[in-house]
């Protein structure tokens, strides 16, 4: 049966070599992209979804593309990512490279979306940014990309109407959800280790949201199975936000932000482990956020203690995306 988040093109239903094929691919969370690959697919256009943690044969679909002419590719994923040095990932799967894409398949044009509102680029990524064609930006204050290549502000993609609740209105009546960084940390550590770290939160009424990643279903039956509301993992976690009133984050992932932008209070907890760097000044423009040093110390705070943000994000422009992609694989916009 065919993934959701993969298609593969029968030979007999290959589109005519002068067709454009617009292959979307990613790892994960780490692929941001499958909204705007079902916009694009109902907007008539011919695509080709590859997301690495759920296809097993994402060699045999790229190698399937091999030869056309006019392919553009769209990709969520960090840049270096490969094999290698995805080492630390727990994965079954074939991790390959958006360079190694560009590099074997020669792409028409190739677009960029970072998956992380938090850190967006890398500092080790910046040298290959000049590859691709197009730099879809989800914050308006990325400008100064443009010395490498066109860039175009969207939005953030997981920002969207929400057309029906993630969950029902009493599934977590404290309105307290905690979205935990480091998944693949606390999968090694272990689930009874986690649960027992965030113990307190969990007391306190706070819901769980995991990123979606491996052995997601066993890890949220566990928390269950311990009394512990559990949103899905696949669910948009911004939509899980705005049926909250307070979002408890850690690790330097994008949430804070997100948060922030919805207008949520926001709980920051401290982690020695987690954060490589200071969080107080990384998120520092993000919004009001309240910095704590365990999750025992979130979960003895009040609701009224937190500082309120107003709501700053706006939703993604897909007629944008999709129009400046297309303009992006026109004949002659390379000069």
């Amino acid at each position: 049966m065919a993934d959701k988040h993969s298609e593969r093109v029968p030979p007999d239903e290959d589109p005519p070599a002068e067709t454009p094929v617009f292959l979307f691919m990613g790892y994960g969370s780490e692929y941001s992209l499958h909204d705007l690959y079902a916009y694009m697919t109902a907007a008539g256009d011919r695509c080709v979804e590859i997301d690495m943690l759920s296809n097993p044969d994402a060699v045999g679909l790229l190698r399937a593309l091999e030869g056309r002419r006019k392919l553009i590719f769209l990709t969520s994923a960090h840049l270096l990512y490969d094999d290698r040095n995805f080492y630390y990932y727990k994965t079954h799967r074939r991790v390959i490279s958006a360079l190694h894409v560009i590099s074997t398949l020669q792409p028409l044009a190739s677009v960029y979306y970072p998956h992380d509102l938090n850190d967006p680029i890398q500092d080790e990524e910046i040298p290959y940014l000049a590859l691709f064609d197009l730099f879809l930006s989800p914050l308006p204050g990325l400008r100064a990309l443009e010395r490498y290549l066109p860039v175009r502000y969207v939005g953030w993609i997981k920002c969207t109407p929400k057309v029906r609740r993630v969950m029902p209105e009493d599934f977590n009546p404290g309105g307290l959800v905690f979205l935990p960084g480091a998944y693949e940390y606390n999968l090694k550590r272990g689930f009874d280790r986690f649960y027992e770290s965030y113990k307190p939160l969990f007391d306190a009424g706070a819901a769980v949201k995991l990123p979606r990643w491996h052995q997601n279903e066993p890890f949220e039956e566990f928390l269950r199975e311990r009394g512990v509301r559990v949103y899905p993992s696949g669910a948009n976690s911004m939509h899980v936000m705005e049926e909250n009133e307070v979002v408890f984050t850690e690790a330097l992932s994008s949430v804070g932000r997100e948060a922030c932008g919805l207008g949520k209070k926001v709980c920051y907890i401290r982690n020695a482990v987690y954060d490589y760097k200071d969080p107080e000044r990384d998120l520092t423009g993000a919004g009001q956020i309240t910095f704590v040093n365990s999750p025992a110390e979130a979960a003895a705070l009040h609701i009224s203690e937190l500082r309120a943000n107003s709501r700053t994000l706006a939703y993604f422009d897909f007629a944008r995306a999709r129009g400046a992609i297309l303009e992006a694989a026109a004949p002659g916009s390379k000069g």
